[in-house]
């Protein structure tokens, strides 16, 4: 891996959580970063440098030395060429990070795609997680900023501490979402109800004043997008076949089995697998089988929210056309918006 590869990628990893590169030196030694960060009501500046040969102790000397002298908070010395950090006296104004570790950190960032198991910085994703973190920083009660990240299989740091599995958080905030900023109604039922052989959410919309639309919701966590089996075919049908009966007693009419992820793996067009799943289950269960990515929904309720689309207008949000789209682009969500916009 090239010394400005490797940069990238460290860049994306420290910035990921907010910080800010505020100045950038390259000496024969290392890449130097300076970060600000804001812990508590302070930015505090933070000096990080990336090696570029096996570490020894002079460079935590000198790296400590420079802290002190600019006053930064803390520094942070990357080494990427060491599997781990050698036998050095490292004070605590100064953290290491070998090889391995850093490795660990790109495997669990969202940021970084691991395309033929080569790490590559994510820059559409980057440029989405900056757009959703400026956009619903005052309009986020629900954390939708943090619905593209779970989608991907990985923790944001603010949820690290409630220790719940991207897969979990990702039901809980698309449920959330759905009904607080999108009024659907419908109920809950995943990792809330484990063990009962329910997809992750019941979702439903009033088509006319009598007749209320179902959406069966089956959330997918995914690093590298995901791809439906013949298992997960077999197991949503099974959903519809339980789960339509007791609906339609309630005046429920299950139209459409949709599945939330980060992206849906697959050549582009009429090739893409979707379409021969969607025709199986149209065939057998009479549903429409629709693919949402979680990004694309993130976006559109930023915008809702924004915008401040008044209740009744978002009661009018046309899902029933944009789900039998199938394959739901984010075209198809603007356009329901402008509608009723």
């Amino acid at each position: 891996m090239s010394r400005s590869h490797r940069r990238k990628l460290v860049q994306v990893l420290l910035t990921e959580g907010g910080a800010q590169i505020v100045e950038f030196n390259s000496p024969s030694a290392y890449d130097e970063l300076v970060l600000e960060t804001t812990p508590l009501w302070r930015r505090r500046p933070v000096r990080v440098r990336v090696a570029t040969r096996s570490i020894e102790q002079r460079d935590v000397d000198r790296l400590v030395e420079r802290v002190t002298e600019h006053g930064n908070a803390e520094g942070l010395l990357i080494a990427p060429l060491d599997p781990a950090i050698p036998a050095l006296e490292i004070p605590v104004s100064v953290s290491a990070i070998g090889a391995l570790e850093l490795a660990e950190r790109m495997e669990r960032s969202a940021l970084i795609a691991w395309p033929n198991r080569k790490p590559v910085p994510a820059y559409d994703r980057v440029t989405t997680h900056r757009h959703l973190e400026r956009g619903a920083a005052f309009l986020d009660p629900v954390g939708l900023r943090w619905l593209p990240v779970v989608a991907f299989n990985e923790l944001p740091l603010d949820l690290a501490k409630e220790h719940l599995l991207p897969q979990d958080a990702l039901e809980r905030l698309a449920f959330r979402l759905m009904t607080s900023v999108f009024r659907f109604g419908g109920k809950r039922y995943g990792e809330s109800m484990p063990g009962k052989g329910l997809p992750d959410a019941l979702l439903t919309f009033a088509e006319s004043s009598k007749n209320l639309v179902g959406a069966l919701l089956d959330c997918k966590a995914a690093a590298d997008g995901y791809r439906m089996d013949s298992d997960h075919l077999l197991r949503f049908q099974r959903y519809v076949s339980e789960m339509r009966p007791e609906l339609e007693e309630r005046g429920v009419d299950v139209r459409y089995v949709v599945v939330l992820s980060s992206e849906f793996q697959g050549t582009a067009g009429a090739r893409h697998p979707f379409h021969n799943r969607a025709s199986s289950l149209r065939k057998s269960h009479d549903v429409q089988l629709v693919y949402l990515r979680a990004v694309d929904l993130a976006r559109l309720a930023v915008t809702v929210q924004g915008v401040e689309l008044s209740p009744a207008a978002r009661e009018r949000l046309d899902w029933a056309s944009c789900f039998e789209n199938g394959r739901v682009s984010s075209g198809d969500l603007d356009a329901m918006l402008e509608a009723v916009a």
